[in-house]
């Protein structure tokens, strides 16, 4: 039992750490982005030297790797969860929002994650500015970022609250600010969408 225990401790801070490492991307992501206010060349200038830099394909793979590894601890850990408490554990989480809802907002940030990277990867990076304007002036792709953002939203807060309990440091003040943090994070993304479709 206390070996099981310690095994959960010792996944529960891998998986904070991959969040971490998620987390780190993400800013560094916002501010590639936000280059996108700057103008083409800029934008352009930014992606080129990120792709054909070492860091690219190092970020391929540790990005990969660790949301893989999440998946898998988030999934196992649910199911081992639901095999020893059964029906007690089958109550709604967090709080008031039905299991489901938690569930469909993480599959719906994979496939989000999914659908942006194979955008990314199949456009050339010379002409990726253009490329961005004419993705998000259809409107299917404004439904598709507007949800993946906003589920992205939820689960950055209530991961990086999980984050800081797992190492460590709680209370009231953290949860406003991983809230504060999150809402910035996808303000930044979200003034591109706007930028273009405004």
């Amino acid at each position: 039992m206390i070996s099981n225990n310690k095994n959960t401790i010792l996944l529960k801070k891998m998986m904070a750490v991959a969040g971490l490492i998620w987390f780190s991307y993400i800013i560094f992501h916002l501010f590639g982005v936000l280059t996108f206010h700057t103008g083409e060349q800029t934008f352009s200038a930014f992606y080129s030297w990120l792709n054909e830099s070492w860091i690219y394909p190092v970020l391929l793979v540790l990005l990969g790797s660790t949301i893989v590894f999440h998946i898998y601890v988030a999934l196992t850990r649910h199911l081992a969860n639901n095999k020893s408490a059964g029906e007690r554990y089958k109550k709604p989480y967090p709080k008031a929002i039905p299991r489901v809802l938690v569930w469909s907002g993480a599959t719906l940030i994979f496939l989000f994650i999914v659908i942006h990277s194979v955008q990314m990867l199949s456009i050339e990076t010379k002409d990726l500015y253009t490329e961005m304007l004419d993705i998000l002036s259809r409107p299917f792709m404004w439904v598709v970022y507007g949800l993946g953002m906003i589920a992205i939203l939820v689960h950055l807060q209530h991961g990086l609250s999980n984050v800081l309990n797992t190492l460590g440091v709680s209370g009231k003040q953290y949860n406003k600010l991983s809230w504060l943090i999150s809402i910035v994070i996808i303000a930044g993304f979200a003034s591109v969408l706007l930028s273009i479709i405004l």
